[in-house]
């Protein structure tokens, strides 16, 4: 009789269970064609899927830093324990599959009285051993299979939330570094300025005392250098706080970091980036699979519902042996066994199991808009960022023309003014004209690698460290 419960039990574990919960289908893509046709998405250049993060940024002190905030950002190790954490959940769901035995021993010891005891007084002990199943739930609805993988599945949006932070993380330091080098640049623009004022005014002081300048032109040439004093210490201060935000992102202090670039250019970061076909950004992104796993989980709590709906078929079962007397506990006589089945059918629950349901499709439905809105999104990142790729390569050449002929302009006043021919107004205009095409020119300098790191993290790119291309 024993061996054909075990046998019963064992098939009906093994034989599986029936699922209720909706079939899997992705949502149409949200996105127009013609719109993939504007964002260019076949242009040239090596196809993200086959770079990491090395292979896009090659500046080797940019490469450490990442490196190091993959181990030491307080962000990214938040991730990681959240993803431990749901991966135990997903444990704990999935023990609920498989029948938890559990040994037992226990004794007792119990007095009565004279008359509970055949009239004789005293009192009475047991021992007894055992191995039991308790409450297993025969899974024929498909309920704990659903919520097993409801579980599996909010795993695996963990782990894609956690490339997610990896991908912001680097991209992030690539920005943060970037800035810096051009807030440095800039810095350095504005000393050199603020050394051509101060020269201009310092002669201005010298004329006036000699009687060939007036108090309007000493006043014009201290505004001028007040003005670049100003950005020189604005600078330093943005320089500082720069680095006191990479600071927090490695996640070491800041006199830990190595911080060698002083001009944008020294930051190579690669040019030619493809974003591949549109049907491989739902594949890389990590926000779009972790939505997409929220859809299944939404799916499987479905299921898990409608098996609410359904006997629930419980089974609790025992053996050991019980013995009034410790010495005669292990003797085969003893042995004792119960088989206890139980069906539990849901007949009145006020509508609860019904809300319940209604509760898990509207999820659902919740989790279909927001995946379609991430698709959106991510594409929408990536024409973009394509769009201003092209459109600052022709600004980069036209503000370089500008600066260019801002200090031809600039050379040709001051010679007028040496001749008399120019007011000391003219050459403070001309100066100032050409200090701001040259931060102009290295503003969008310094957009233009704000882009590529922009198109790398919008593709999906950086969670691997090297790809399967040389560096260039």
């Amino acid at each position: 009789m024993r061996r054909r419960l075990i046998l019963i039990l064992m098939l009906m574990i093994l034989t599986g269970c029936a699922s209720l919960a909706p079939e899997r289908e992705r949502p149409d893509m949200p996105v127009p064609g013609d719109w993939l046709e504007r964002a260019q998405f076949n242009a040239t250049g090596s196809d993200v899927g086959q770079l990491g993060w090395r292979d896009v940024f090659l500046d080797p002190a940019l490469q450490e830093l990442i490196s190091t905030a993959l181990n030491e950002n307080r962000s990214l190790r938040q991730a990681a324990l959240a993803m431990d954490k749901a991966m135990a959940q997903f444990g704990i769901a999935r023990a609920d599959r498989i029948p938890n035995v559990d040994a037992s021993g226990r004794t007792s010891t119990t007095r009565f009285p004279a008359d509970l005891r055949s009239g004789i007084e005293g009192i009475d002990r047991q021992w007894s051993v055992g191995l039991g199943v308790t409450s297993f739930e025969l899974d024929f609805f498909g309920r704990v299979r659903n919520l097993e993988e409801s579980a599996l599945e909010q795993y695996l949006a963990t782990e894609e939330a956690r490339r997610a932070v990896h991908i912001s993380l680097v991209s992030q330091i690539a920005r943060v570094y970037l800035a810096l080098a051009g807030d440095r640049e800039n810095l350095a623009l504005s000393r050199d300025t603020l050394r051509s004022r101060q020269a201009s005014l310092d002669l201005t002081m010298a004329k006036l005392a000699n009687g060939l300048a007036t108090e309007l032109e000493r006043h014009q040439a201290e505004e001028v250098v007040a003005v670049a004093q100003a950005e020189v210490a604005r600078l330093k201060a943005q320089v500082a706080m720069d680095e006191n935000a990479l600071a927090v992102l490695v996640g070491v202090p800041v006199s830990g970091l190595k911080l060698p670039a002083q001009v944008i250019d020294d930051v190579a970061v690669r040019e030619s980036i493809a974003p591949g076909l549109p049907s491989d950004l739902l594949t890389r992104r990590p926000d779009i699979l972790e939505t997409e796993h929220l859809l299944w989980a939404a799916g499987a709590e479905i299921g898990a519902a409608r098996a609410a709906f359904f006997p629930r078929i419980g089974l609790t079962t025992t053996a050991g042996l019980v013995s009034l007397e410790l010495t005669d506990l292990f003797d085969s006589a003893q042995r004792t066994w119960a088989f206890v089945p139980s069906v539990t059918m849901p007949i009145f629950d006020a509508g609860r199991n019904r809300a319940r349901l209604d509760a898990a499709k509207a999820e659902q439905k919740i989790r279909i808009a927001r995946y379609e809105q991430i698709i959106q999104n991510a594409f929408r990142e990536v024409a973009d960022a394509l769009a201003k790729n092209q459109g600052y390569a022709g600004q980069v050449e036209a503000q370089a023309r500008r600066v260019h002929s801002a200090g031809q302009s600039r050379i040709l006043v001051d010679q007028r003014y040496q001749a008399g021919l120019e007011s000391a107004f003219a050459v403070h205009d001309a100066e100032r004209t050409l200090f701001a095409a040259r931060q102009d020119l290295l503003s969008v300098r310094l957009a233009r690698k704000f882009t590529l790191v922009e198109l790398f993290a919008a593709l999906g790119g950086g969670w691997e460290e090297k790809g399967g291309l040389s560096a260039y």
